[in-house]
């Protein structure tokens, strides 16, 4: 009865003590392991670890989830977080896969965007068996921000090229209200006005089955403006614009079918119709704006997207993978006034080649017919995301085209910012922020068998890049700012902005 006792005392002290290691050096994955092996070592008579051991160097040593508990998620519903874990309550995991096991479902967690901050830890270690503590930091959910924007196609182009001219800015407000019902829903409500006004809607349910497989979306458009890119001349847009009157009205609307069956794939299914009509005007001094001296376009269009996404962080990734490919066919009705189709796909490899050090390289191939098209669907570079470095200030237009970065990144800075405000609307106890040196080398070829007459960048290889810094808050809002080159002889300043707005 002593003998049971004075080892009951032992374990429980002993216990305690590596509870305390454990906090230390949670942050090392060496020391870590040791940790974890420390533990099981305890539980056991000296015979049956020596036993533990080989086992473990063997790698057929299992440990067992004997519970998961949350905390933390004060609106979102447990089951949403469930469908991230890659393990679930009852399983057997291999030691030494412990770790990756558990970074890889924290990583699914981020990449839903409902949280700041994510931890799983290991508690209640009993012998082999064990519990899983998710520690979760709710993100702000609901955003009435009032907005100014601009209604050019990028910030560079309005800022040099149209004299960053206040008359071209739109101003309204965006509402976004994420995680509805807890179920991470989204309901987003955007009301712009000025030269181009645009009031838009959308509601997201990504999971409408009991195994969360199975999503839909709907999202549905009005735009009108008072002035409208007609043509393109020396890879310049030329605008007509009618200060009394507006030119352009479209309206918009798409439902999608989402089936996610596991981590990392996921096909979208889309449906959509489109209206939009045109002031006389505009064919006058284009007729193949909308081609033939049409002023309206009315068609149905559908569509399909796979997705395998393996990156860590969805919104500024640094490891993994990403390929998705898309057929789309626009005007699948014999009523319908335009009939195009098209293909898209896009890679990215990123990796880390040393401390701090990362690389990507990215990849994107569109492909569009017939080579007659609609002026204004034939879209190239210059627009969002597609451009080459040091050619923001033009427009590349064309049918097909593809588009090559890469991009090294060194961190110079990696931190926390603290957060003081004590109130519910900023939750967080702590902000992620990390700060880039950046190296980027793009090339891009657009081809264009159609307008390419007095734009001399299409049917050309680009080439261009330079330095920047990339600046990047929480997990998902970038900024850029690079000096860039291109094979012109030009240089110059540019800035690119990145958010899950």
């Amino acid at each position: 009865m002593i003998h049971s006792w004075i080892i009951w005392m032992y374990n429980f002290f002993l216990n305690r003590l590596i509870s305390l290691i454990y906090r230390a050096v949670n942050k090392s994955c060496v020391l870590r392991n040791i940790f974890f092996l420390l533990i099981l070592i305890s539980s056991f008579q000296k015979t049956e670890a020596q036993v533990l051991i080989d086992s473990i160097y063997k790698k057929d040593f299992k440990v067992f989830i004997h519970d998961i508990v949350m905390e933390g998620n004060k609106k979102t519903k447990e089951q949403i977080i469930f469908r991230q874990l890659t393990f679930k309550k009852g399983d057997s995991i291999s030691f030494s896969q412990l770790q990756s096991v558990l970074n890889e479902s924290k990583q699914y967690i981020i990449n839903t965007g409902l949280f700041y901050n994510v931890t799983l830890n290991i508690r209640n270690w009993e012998g082999s068996n064990m519990d899983i503590l998710i520690s979760l930091e709710e993100r702000l959910y609901t955003y009435p921000i009032p907005t100014v924007d601009i209604f050019d196609r990028n910030f560079n182009a309005w800022y040099v090229e149209h004299n960053h001219d206040g008359k071209r800015l739109q101003y309204g407000i965006r509402f976004l209200q994420m995680n509805m019902r807890g179920r991470n829903e989204s309901l987003r409500i955007n009301a712009m006005f000025g030269f181009a006004q645009k009031f838009e809607l959308s509601y997201t349910v990504p999971y409408i089955n009991q195994k969360q497989k199975v999503g839909l979306q709907f999202k549905s458009s009005y735009t009108r403006s008072k002035f409208a890119a007609i043509e393109t001349n020396d890879n310049h847009e030329q605008y007509y614009f009618a200060p009394d009157n507006f030119v352009r009205r479209t309206f918009l609307t798409q439902f999608d079918f989402t089936l996610k069956p596991g981590y990392q794939d996921k096909h979208i299914f889309s449906a959509g119709f489109l209206h939009s009509e045109i002031d006389d005007t505009i064919t006058h001094q284009n007729p193949d704006f909308y081609l033939n001296g049409k002023v309206l376009q009315e068609y149905f269009a559908i569509g399909y997207t796979f997705i395998h996404d393996r990156r860590d962080i969805v919104g500024f990734p640094l490891h993994g993978s990403y390929f998705d490919i898309g057929v789309a066919a626009f005007g699948i009705l014999p009523s319908d006034n335009t009939h195009l189709y098209s293909l898209q796909i896009n890679h990215a490899k990123y990796f880390e080649v040393g401390k701090n050090l990362y690389f990507a390289i990215r990849n994107k191939l569109k492909f569009s017919s017939p080579v007659k098209q609609p002026y204004y669907t034939q879209k190239g570079f210059g627009y969002k995301l597609d451009y080459v470095s040091g050619y923001e200030y033009y427009v590349v237009d064309g049918q097909s085209f593809w588009l090559g970065k890469l991009v090294s990144r060194y961190r110079i800075l990696k931190f926390n910012l603290p957060n003081n405000f004590q109130n519910n609307v900023v939750k967080a106890s702590k902000f992620p922020f990390n700060v880039f040196l950046v190296g980027q080398f793009d090339a891009g070829y657009v081809k264009d068998d159609y307008y390419f007459k007095g734009n001399p960048l299409s049917n050309s290889l680009l080439v261009g890049g330079g330095p920047g810094i990339d600046v990047v808050m929480f997990y998902d809002v970038a900024f850029q700012l690079q000096y860039s080159f291109n094979l012109r002889g030009e240089n110059g300043l540019f800035l690119h902005f990145s958010s899950f707005f």
